[in-house]
């Protein structure tokens, strides 16, 4: 047995505030003189000695809901037998081949001494070969959020296998259990980087100094693919029921047209013989096309997959910060970027970073077992209905 937070039990000290009370209402009050008190029988006339006891029910009910309440706040946890799952360590991958090559031996003793391995990824499936990655691959700092939560057991101990780079910091923390161990490899291998062509054989790419640049020739002291990840204009369908919504998201497209230069075709309502680059709307698509980048506004979805993204609200002034602030374009323009790959190498988080990042948050490690919560709870109800009858019928 065992108390989620155990330092509320010194609430129950408080039960000593009933008692008080009970006494102090049956102290002696002062004695008048009455001139019939001469016919009183001699007996009545004595005092009673010690401490008179009124009430013991009453006073009994009101220090036992005390008690009930300050059990039922410090959530009790029984201990069912569970104790060899909890002691078990659990080992968290990331879906990449340089993380499990990295990590081979760290995987194979794991596994040697019976601990449970999950990839990070949407379905959080078991590690059965680390040498063989998964077919779902995602990973974002969401899906890594959403797989320790799901696996997090009691007190096992919890080993991350991660790059460390920045997209781990698209989130304002990671919470995860008190006993966890990062295990970090930064990537130092230089990838060529990725860039569009745009109208009039201009480029568009990410220079050295970090900035989206739109010119005729690439920066010399960066390295980029020998192609073009896409060339000639983007196909966009703005596909929204909301009119209002829709005319706001083709300002923002206008607006990275003449900043950035980009060639977008845009329709307004679908074509059947066209195969979208961009599609921007506020229906749920049931069946995303890999080729194709989507942002569903007014939506709260899971992503599964890199291409769909989700916002939570429509792109309207009145419903979205974003578009009264007029970062809308700026938004747009960096899933653009994050989808096509035009980012510069992203760098690894420094241990103050990492340290700020990764939070301990106690509160989900364990949860109090319902059946022994709402037998409480039941307890202290009944209790208080009793309480409540007697000190009505007794006027006490």
């Amino acid at each position: 047995m065992a108390f989620l937070q155990p330092y509320l039990l010194w609430g129950a000290l408080a039960v000593i505030i009933p008692v008080v009370i009970h006494f102090w209402h049956q102290k002696k009050g002062k004695l008048l003189a009455w001139a019939a008190t001469q016919w009183l029988v001699e007996k009545n006339q004595q005092q009673q000695r010690g401490l008179k006891l009124d009430n013991v029910l009453l006073l009994v009910l009101r220090c036992l809901l005390l008690i009930v309440l300050v059990v039922l706040l410090s959530q009790l946890v029984l201990n069912n037998g569970d104790n060899k799952i909890e002691a078990q360590t659990i080992h968290l991958v990331q879906p990449n081949a340089l993380v499990t090559t990295n990590f081979r031996f760290e995987l194979e003793e794991a596994e040697k001494r019976g601990d449970k391995l999950y990839w990070i990824n949407e379905r959080a499936e078991p590690v059965q070969t680390p040498d063989q990655l998964p077919e779902t691959k995602l990973f974002t700092p969401l899906v890594l959020q959403a797989v320790i939560d799901k696996l997090r057991q009691g007190n096992a101990e919890m080993h991350l296998y991660l790059l460390n780079n920045e997209a781990l910091a698209d989130v304002p923390a990671i919470y995860v259990p008190a006993t966890y161990r990062l295990h970090l490899l930064a990537d130092s291998s230089r990838k060529p980087q990725s860039y569009l062509v745009t109208r009039n054989n201009q480029k568009l790419f990410v220079n050295q100094e970090g900035r989206l640049t739109n010119t005729t020739t690439l920066a010399p002291t960066v390295q980029y693919t020998p192609a073009s990840v896409h060339s000639g204009a983007l196909k966009v369908l703005l596909d929204y029921r909301n009119k209002t919504e829709q005319h706001t998201v083709a300002a923002a497209l206008d607006a990275l047209e003449d900043v950035y230069g980009l060639n977008l075709s845009v329709d307004r309502e679908p074509a059947s013989a066209t195969a979208y680059d961009w599609v921007l709307t506020d229906h749920t698509i049931a069946r995303p096309m890999p080729q194709t980048l989507y942002i569903i506004s007014g939506k709260m979805g899971y992503p599964t997959v890199s291409n769909v993204v989700y916002s939570e609200h429509a792109f309207t002034p009145q419903t979205n910060e974003r578009v009264a602030a007029g970062q809308l374009p700026e938004w747009l323009g960096e899933q653009l970027i994050r989808y096509y790959g035009l980012q510069s190498q992203a760098l690894p988080l420094s241990e103050h970073e990492v340290k700020k990042l990764f939070v301990v948050a106690n509160r989900l490690d364990q949860k109090p077992q319902t059946l022994v919560h709402n037998a409480l709870l039941l307890l202290f109800i009944v209790l208080l209905i009793v309480e409540r009858w007697i000190a009505l019928t007794r006027n006490a």
